[in-house]
């Protein structure tokens, strides 16, 4: 492999790279971190934040954002919690589950309709459903909610069998490879990059800009409904901010791995090293028994990491392939 390829395959896996060094860091901490059960469990630990993060990411591909990813996973789950509790009582968790999804595509698709065909700006309408919809919570949630069907409470919270691999795992990278050949395999795919690359020039080629737009965003719903699921399984319970401290952490996983922020660039091999890296900081803020009031200013400091490392990505891989060009 030349110097030049060396050098471009680095900048392009530099999320696995950074991976890599953080996990020697916190294991000369503390020996004892490098286990099976330690790494699944860190896995665990940010599989329901996954999810939105690669919400998140299909839509920064596309040239846009989603505020309202933890909203969605909120109300996904509360409608069904209070449905289960209050509604009709003895609903089979199939329907439920189905319920689930319907209300995710539902915001995504009216996401979508606002963002694409009336050109509604994307943070104005995201942040619109993000407030609404929360506020929407408290009103028919009023407080956390703990009845759900054992079978919903399975993905987010059970164990396969009697061993140390939890379902929410599992589910992370079986959606991770759905999203990866949706993304690298498809026409849907291939037309939210060129999207993201170039609105007009994707335009240009006949591709359907508001259709694909509209897609983007129910993805983005049915995958934040999905993670919605893992965080009431993972709480045993719906909590009337479920999701809401992590949203700028969908941000900061999908941009550290290598999601461009303005649009058609980002693979998921790179999104999941981002969302693994958010699992080895909080096991490694556990490590160092840093003090809950403290994280959230370490999350802004992961947020902050991201974004320049983005930026100097960019600009290094670009020095790189001129540098040969010449």
């Amino acid at each position: 492999m030349t110097s030049k390829k060396l050098q471009i395959f680095f900048l392009d896996n530099m999320i696995w790279f950074i991976n890599l060094v953080l996990v020697v860091l916190f294991v000369a901490i503390e020996p004892g971190l490098l286990t099976p059960k330690n790494l699944i469990s860190m896995i665990y630990s940010v599989s329901m934040l996954g999810l939105l993060v690669l919400a998140q990411a299909i839509v920064l591909i596309s040239g846009n954002f989603d505020l309202s990813v933890g909203a969605i996973a909120g109300i996904a789950m509360t409608v069904v919690a209070v449905v289960h509790e209050f509604g009709m009582p003895g609903t089979p968790w199939w329907v439920l589950l189905i319920m689930m999804l319907l209300v995710g595509t539902g915001i995504g698709l009216y996401n979508g309709f606002f963002v694409a065909v009336l050109k509604i700006n994307p943070f104005l309408q995201t942040l619109g459903t993000y407030t609404f919809f929360y506020g929407l919570m408290l009103i028919i949630g009023k407080r956390t909610l703990f009845k759900l069907p054992k079978a919903l409470i399975i993905p987010g919270g059970a164990r396969f069998g009697g061993s140390i691999v939890p379902v929410a795992v599992v589910i992370l990278i079986v959606v991770s490879v759905i999203v990866h050949i949706l993304l690298a395999k498809t026409s849907l795919g291939r037309k939210i990059y060129a999207v993201g690359s170039n609105r007009e020039a994707a335009r240009a080629c006949g591709i359907s800009v508001e259709k694909t737009l509209i897609w983007v965003f129910v993805l983005s719903g049915i995958l934040s409904s999905i993670g919605g699921l893992l965080y009431a399984g993972y709480m045993n319970c719906v909590t009337m901010d479920l999701a809401r401290p992590d949203l700028f952490l969908t941000f900061a996983g999908a941009i550290i791995g290598g999601v461009a922020l303005d649009g058609g660039r980002g693979k998921v091999s790179g999104i999941f090293g981002g969302i693994l890296l958010l699992g080895i900081m909080q096991i490694g803020l556990t490590i160092l028994k840093t003090p809950p009031t403290w994280r959230e200013t370490m999350n802004g400091i992961v947020l902050i990491a991201a974004i320049l490392l983005n930026t100097y990505q960019t600009r290094l891989k670009g020095y790189v392939l001129a540098k040969s060009a010449t």
